[in-house]
């Protein structure tokens, strides 16, 4: 097979138009300087401010190499955009306004997305409000907009229908775009409100447009008084219904046919209806050029054309007061799980229960039975870990729900507090991990029952999700898929430490070695492995397997340790046990391995990938999510085909019984592969630490849980 090229890197200019912005320029430079992935330039031009925020502009860019700041008579923010851009010099572009804030990953975010996809010319993310001090804003009128936008998006399909209906690209902070559209688009055109929006239907018209809605949030979108979309609403009314005039073909909306029929018509008509906009598109439509002359129509449309530069002070005046901001509130949330004691899955709750109070989150951590390593751990965090006494455990539970006044239960693969929550009118939400295909039995039908009392899922990956939804039935509406993060942070000092000494494992500098990070449980394909290595043996010996990881059943990991002892493979698959600190394995090791039958979202592969190591993963859980197009690594088939085929007893016959696989070649081919191309692999695993720095800190997800949270108690509000 070949392997494919790697498409140039980006390039990325940050562009930056100040007008008038002295309270917030400082902040919006910072958050440049803190980009993962910094520019090569930034381009900051003053449109003719009368406050000194050229000045402190000036100084806090004096030590930026690749700095230029200008300043020009004010003309207008899509004016100094365009001066700005052709200033600089990346091959992309990065619109900042001096009244908002990118988010640090955003460029490094934006690179991994134009390199997965060359065709794309513009991208934009999820925003979030803050208000004029910076605080994070829960609710208002703009985050209920933005809410029904995204809503009707997700509804219509059609992402520039959707965009022309409401801009929840919301403004030219939010978009990177490469040279060549700006180019092709001729540049931002003179509209004071609407500018951005013209910009992402000209993108659509000359080329691709990417939502990442998965992504995180890009920007901080600052609401103030001084916004300039708060003005005369007849003006901006004026400008959108000239941008959908210019807009209504096919070539730009991207429709199936010549004549906007059908679906499109009808969301046309309601859409255009619906802002009272059909009198004055009617009106323009006598006077619409085509796209590509749409510049001479607007210049008697602009709402730049009656605006006098001079009178900034009575303007201000003139503008309406921002929305009042919802403060949050602070949570108190119990988190439910079988045990706290040592796994993947027990790691995520640590993680996410010390980054709760980031979000001004209090968690109570309920274990319903062993506190152990990680709640060890979580308590000299500070965190309150109460374990469950054996009996009266319903009172028990009872009081510390009112004792600690909690608002929100979390449940990780337990239910013991539904009929506590229940009864108290806690809400809950219940995660989907590994547990989907486990279930059987009393334990499955516990799981049907409960779920009327479940207000909504968190899933940790779109096959978990499926798999609840075509095989139990749970309402898809009620089930929000967020994957699970790694915590930076926490690696960072591990990177670098020393790497494991491989001879300690019988490994020779020549070997090439796969790690396996996975408790000693079946489940994980301990067995797939062997019979892979004993093919791979049949004709050459310079491939091992370091598997590492607790025992869950030692009767069962003492039968495999007979079987690999039996087939001469215990030179070449490695079980040497539990380790605390998996750093030096991954820095020793060439590669990772997990052909498991089932996960939900492997916090291990997360972790190869902050390594910089190609993986070889089953199709399970979040694999097919991470691995795109072998970019970072090899996803082999799973024993049991499509996930709706899997259930507890297929799941047991395979990982207890079964000893011959059908996938097992799939498997050593993929291995192989590896080994025979080291080097290039080793580059592509590299691609995997792009991806966690990009899309899985687990900040993010945290932010996600905690926005679902709020959304659950103002439902039951």
């Amino acid at each position: 097979m070949s392997e494919q090229a790697v498409s140039p890197e980006a390039t990325f200019s940050v562009v930056i138009p100040l007008y008038n912005h002295e309270p917030y320029i400082e902040s919006a430079l910072q958050s440049v300087f803190a980009q993962t992935v910094q520019p090569i330039d930034i381009v900051l031009v003053d449109d003719g401010s009368t406050d000194n925020g050229l000045s402190l502009a000036r100084q806090l860019l004096a030590d930026f190499p690749d700095a230029i700041v200008v300043r020009q008579d004010n003309q207008g923010a899509h004016n100094a955009i365009n001066k700005a851009i052709s200033l600089s010099r990346g091959s992309h572009v990065a619109v900042l306004n001096s009244d908002d804030l990118l988010k640090p990953y955003k460029l490094e975010r934006c690179a991994r997305l134009f390199r997965a996809n060359p065709d794309i010319d513009l991208i934009f993310g999820r925003v979030e409000i803050i208000d004029t001090d910076g605080a994070f804003v829960e609710r208002n009128e703009t985050t209920d907009w933005l809410a029904r936008a995204a809503a009707f998006y997700r509804q219509c399909g059609n992402l520039p229908l959707a965009l022309l209906n409401e801009n929840f690209g919301v403004t030219t902070s939010n978009f990177v775009f490469t040279r060549r559209l700006w180019e092709q688009a001729g540049g931002f055109s003179n509209l004071r409100y609407c500018h951005d929006l013209d910009f992402l239907m000209a993108a659509a018209r000359y080329g691709r447009l990417l939502y990442d809605a998965r992504g995180g949030t890009h920007i901080s979108y600052r609401v103030h008084p001084t916004n300039t979309i708060k003005e005369t609403l007849e003006k901006v009314h004026l400008e959108i219904a000239a941008v959908i005039v210019t807009a209504l073909d096919r070539e730009t909306l991207g429709l199936a046919s010549t004549n906007i029929q059908g679906m499109e018509q009808r969301v046309l008509r309601d859409m255009i209806e619906r802002k009272g906009l059909a009198s004055l598109v009617a009106s323009l439509v006598p006077f619409r050029r085509p796209f590509e002359q749409r510049g001479e129509f607007y210049a008697g449309i602009s709402g730049n054309r009656e605006r006098n530069a001079t009178q900034p002070e009575t303007a201000r005046r003139e503008r309406p007061a921002a929305v009042p901001a919802v403060p949050m509130q602070p949570i108190r949330v119990a988190v439910e799980l079988s045990n706290f004691d040592r796994g993947g899955l027990e790691k995520v709750v640590l993680d996410c229960a010390v980054d709760f109070r980031r979000c001004n989150v209090e968690p109570t951590i309920i274990s319903c039975g062993d506190v152990g390593h990680l709640g060890a751990i979580a308590r000299k965090n500070g965190i309150e870990v109460i374990a469950l006494p054996k009996e009266d455990r319903e009172s028990f539970y009872k009081s510390i729900i009112r004792d600690r006044n909690i608002d929100i239960a979390m449940s990780h693969f337990s239910n013991v507090g539904y009929p506590v929550f229940r009864d108290m009118n806690v809400p809950n939400i219940t995660f989907i991990h590994n547990v989907y295909a486990m279930l059987r039995d009393k334990a499955l039908e516990d799981f049907l029952i409960a779920d009327k009392f479940v207000d909504r899922y968190i899933s940790v990956s779109g096959l978990a999700t499926d798999y609840v939804v075509q095989k139990y039935g749970i309402d898809r509406q009620k089930i929000e898929t967020i994957p699970n993060g790694l915590i930076v942070d926490e690696h960072r000092t591990r990177r670098d430490q020393q790497p494991a000494d491989r001879a300690q494992f019988g490994v020779n500098g020549n070997d090439y070695l796969f790690l396996n990070v996975a408790s000693y449980n079946l489940h994980k394909a301990h067995y797939l492995m062997a019979e892979a290595m004993r093919l791979i043996l049949r004709k050459r010996n310079d491939i091992k397997i370091l598997c590492v990881g607790n025992v869950i059943y030692p009767p069962h990991i003492d039968r495999l340790r007979a079987d690999i002892e039996e087939w001469g493979l215990s030179d070449h698959m490695l079980m040497p046990g539990y380790f605390d600190d998996v750093a030096p394995l991954h820095k020793a090791a060439d590669a990772f391995l997990l052909p498991s039958l089932i996960e939900g979202w492997s916090i291990a592969m997360n972790e190869a990938m902050y390594y910089g190591k190609p993986m070889i993963l089953s199709r399970t859980g979040g694999a097919p999510e991470v691995i795109e197009d072998e970019d970072i690594g090899i996803l082999v088939p799973n024993e049991y085909g499509a996930v709706t085929n899997l259930d507890s007893h297929v799941l047991d016959r395979i990982g207890y019984e079964q000893r011959k696989f059908q996938t097992a070649p799939y498997l050593a081919h993929a291995m192989t592969r590896f080994a025979d191309n080291r080097d290039q692999w080793k580059e592509r695993g590299k691609r995997g630490h792009d991806k966690i720095m990009a899309s899985y800190d687990f900040s993010q997800v945290t932010d996600r849980y905690v926005a679902l949270c709020r959304e659950v108690l103002r439902c039951r509000k």
